[in-house]
């Protein structure tokens, strides 16, 4: 039997202030927390933050990806806390967090270099650089580490040729049209434009720099503590990116995305998927950083002279455990 509940003003009164009073708490609840994440500038290397943007994916987690261009300047602004994350090669959140800044590589992303060498077309040889001016992303830089191994390659050493500096590969690949440089180290898609525009390409990078990861997203530790659940989503978001582009399916679909978001040439989009996904398949599909390739990045860092042997261990440089919570949360 069903009995009427009968509502007195002071009982339906007190109903409606219980429901005021849990509005802002399930607003509270679904807020988005927005999230500071500078970049050295827009392209590949943001592809899978672009899918999760298109479709969604960041926004059904309650985030708000905001993403910066900051050019070289990502890790010092990380450690002062006016980023929450930040992409760019490893050796600069490596170095912070060696010297003690609140920074942690959280996602390894393009595991291996993207990179090939482009010089005036006189120069036909790795081993014509010698005593040449190449331009690379920065004294400490992991430019620096992948054109020590190329160099190698033909008995070079550093000493051989001398140096300039340009963080951007848009900003290098300007000083080589404009005669400033005799090479310079070239990503996607100035990769391209300097192979239309008669380049020598003397090789790529890659079979010169086994297991040296290229960039990586780091996080500022003490917004990592208290946004934990979102670096989790974003850590997710990547993953979920990675195993989108990776499928042949999507390639249409991923090179409108790139286009879109990084207001890039649909033919240089068009190579750089053919280049970066299929060929060298660059994204790490999970996100970690394998003991092998810290030894490698080691190697890199002591070369460098940002780290000592005995190398302290991994955890030092990279908290692997928002990854490791993303894949038990797919």
């Amino acid at each position: 039997m069903h009995r009427s509940l009968h509502l007195t003003p002071r009982r339906a009164a007190a109903i409606i202030a219980l429901i005021i009073s849990a509005a802002p708490l399930a607003t509270a609840a679904q807020a988005q927390t927005r999230i500071a994440a500078g970049m050295v500038a827009h392209g590949p290397p943001q592809w899978p933050q672009y899918i999760a943007e298109e479709f969604g994916w960041f926004k059904a987690d309650n985030i708000e990806l905001d993403l910066i261009t900051v050019g070289g300047g990502g890790a010092q602004q990380l450690a002062g806390g006016n980023l929450n994350i930040a992409h760019s090669g490893f050796p600069d959140f490596a170095r912070a967090s060696l010297q003690g800044a609140p920074v942690k590589i959280i996602i390894n992303d393009l595991v291996a270099s993207p990179y090939a060498v482009f010089a005036k077309p006189s120069i036909r040889s790795i081993g014509e650089l010698k005593g040449k001016l190449i331009s690379i992303g920065g004294v400490k830089d992991i430019t620096l580490i992948y054109m020590k191994a190329f160099l190698a390659s033909a008995g070079l050493a550093p000493g051989d040729v001398d140096f300039v500096y340009a963080k951007a590969a848009g900003d290098r690949f300007s000083a080589l049209v404009s005669g400033g440089v005799d090479a310079t180290i070239l990503n996607p898609p100035t990769y391209f434009k300097a192979t239309s525009a008669g380049f020598s390409n003397l090789g790529d990078i890659e079979p010169h720099s086994k297991n040296i990861p290229f960039t990586v997203w780091a996080a500022n530790s003490e917004w990592a503590a208290k946004n934990r659940a979102a670096l989790v989503a974003f850590a997710k978001s990547y993953k979920r990116g990675v195993r989108w582009l990776y499928d042949p399916a999507n390639k249409d679909a991923a090179v409108g995305i790139l286009v879109k978001h990084a207001k890039q040439d649909r033919n240089d989009t068009i190579q750089a998927y053919d280049y970066l996904i299929a060929r060298l398949q660059l994204f790490g599909l999970d996100g970690g950083v394998p003991d092998a390739a810290y030894e490698r990045m080691a190697d890199g860092l002591v070369d460098l002279g940002d780290m000592r042997r005995p190398v302290p261990p991994k955890s030092v440089i990279f908290d692997g455990s928002f990854v490791q919570e993303a894949s038990h949360n797919r």
